[in-house]
């Protein structure tokens, strides 16, 4: 997997009492917001991050639909990211 040069993190997600993961992500697998001091936030999951992997799936193989999917029906739900730039944005 090409990150240039940024490190990739993997991460196992729990749910909270709800069965949600904490966090929402966009079409291009950028995680948009997440609850704070959530499960994903106190994995180091943040709004700007980039998902390269689901569940040993490439994201970029995924539809949103398919993405959703997965993070929805998953256990245990293991996520691959890229943190955002030092400004937030998606790298």
């Amino acid at each position: 997997m090409v990150t240039r040069g940024c490190e990739a993190l993997e991460m196992t997600l729990r749910r909270n009492a709800l069965g949600q993961l904490g966090f929402h992500v966009n079409f291009e697998g950028v995680v948009a917001d997440v609850e704070p001091f959530g499960f994903a936030w106190q994995a180091g999951l943040r709004p700007g991050c980039r998902l390269l992997e689901i569940c040993k799936v490439a994201v970029g193989t995924l539809t949103h639909e398919q993405m959703i999917d997965y993070l929805r029906t998953s256990t245990p739900v293991t996520v691959v990211v890229i943190q955002p730039h030092e400004d937030g944005t998606p790298r």
